[in-house]
This record gives structure tokens, sequence and C-alpha cells, in this order.
């Protein structure tokens, strides 16, 4: 008998409680790392900028002659060559970074261009960490106060490591640590040469999806970056 009544009960139309459908027009919890559903480091094509302030010190490896200290101001033209949706290196590319700056001490002008190879890493929240490595050629008159250095051109062969803070779409706080060694590379002799560490903040800006074009980054957020698509 009570099966039977539990049988009819069931069959009351609209009695049996059932999950209400989601509704589509309700807000969602948006992603902190993403704006209309992009994420904050995407870029419209492939070309960024960016501006830093780096200060090197030598160190006394193998020793310390002069204690060069260098100031440099660093714009930035980055090239993205091609972005991977998955692993722990999510971009690759090629910053193009001019030299502009000034021996502290003991003295002498500092200016060229550096050539990086950028390695963009996973992205935590707002945070990307990054791997740069290149190389200087500069003409600098240093060798005119420090005995370590000879001639007016030299390279500094360097590596780093960095994080990008986006505190907005497209906007980066930088700020990257680097080790350097400065010499003439055989040109001139003596070419003794010299190691240093170098401290960078900075500032970049990536493009900006515009116009009509927003409404399709939302539905593909790598269109800008991806080749092809």
């Amino acid at each position: 008998m009570l099966s039977i009544c539990a049988a009819l009960i069931l069959a009351v139309p609209g009695y049996a409680q059932t999950a209400p459908a989601p509704d589509p027009a309700a807000p969602t919890t948006p992603d902190p790392a993403s704006i209309g559903g992009a994420p904050r480091w995407q870029n419209r094509g492939r070309w960024n900028f960016g501006l830093q302030v780096g200060y090197g010190v030598e160190n006394a490896i193998p020793r310390n002659l002069s204690h060069v200290n260098m100031l440099i101001v660093q714009p930035q033209v980055g090239l993205i060559v091609r972005d991977f949706a998955h692993g722990p290196l999510r971009r690759f590319e090629v910053v193009n970074e001019g030299v502009i700056g000034n021996a502290v001490h003991p003295g002498g002008h500092m200016w060229g261009n550096t050539l990086l190879f950028r390695f963009d890493g996973k992205p935590y929240g707002h945070v990307i960490p990054f791997l740069d490595i290149g190389a200087s050629a500069m003409h600098t008159t240093l060798a005119t106060r420090a005995p370590e250095v000879s001639g007016y051109a030299q390279f500094m062969p360097q590596a780093g490591v960095g994080i990008q803070y986006f505190f907005s779409p497209q906007r980066a706080f930088v700020v990257e640590y680097r080790y350097f060694h400065m010499s003439n590379a055989g040109i001139e002799q003596p070419n003794e040469g010299f190691n240093g560490s170098m401290l960078t903040i900075g500032f970049r800006w990536l493009r900006r999806p515009g116009g009509a074009d927003k409404g399709a980054s939302r539905l593909n957020p790598l269109k800008y970056i991806l080749p092809g698509s």
C-alpha cells in the first residue's frame, strides 16, 4: 500500500522537485587575471614596447679593480615570435633594447644596443616570470678610466630573470636581475674585461585590441598573438 501511495504522489505534476536550470544572464565571477574573457597579457599583433632603468656594479669575480658603477636607460621594442597554449613556456620573444647611460664611477658614457631572447613562463595570477639571454654592443669611454677594458668598442653578454606584474590589461611593471660580462672580444689588448650584476625596473606596454575587434577577442583570446589565427 505504501509503495502505491508513493507512486501516486510522484506522478502528480509539479510535485517532484527538480534542480532549477542555470540562468544564462546570471553574473559569473570574473577571472582576476583577465578582462572581457581575455588574458591581461593578450597582445594585438606581434609588437610590444617597454622602458627600463638599470643600475649595474662590477663584482669581485675574478677581482674588482675599478669598482665600476653604471646607470643605464633601456628603451625596448619586442617582437612576439610564438605563443604556446600549454607547458612551462608560454611565449617566446625577441627584444631589441637600447643602451643609453653613463658609468657613475669611474666615469665615461655608454651607448649602444642589446639583442635579447625572452622566454615568458606560465602566468601565476597577474604575474608572469621570464628569462632573458642576449648580448650588447656599445661605444663607451670607460676604458679611459678603468684598466679592465681597452678601446671604445665593448660587448656585454648577459642573462637575467625577472617578473612582469600586470596591474591592468596590457600594462605591467617589470623587475629583473641580470648577470653580465664586459670586454672588447679581443679587438684590442689587453682585454681583461670584468663581470657584474645589474638590477632593472621598468614598465611594459602591450597593444590593446581596439574597436570592433574586442568582441572577436572575447571569442578567441589568442587571435592576436598566435600565428595563423
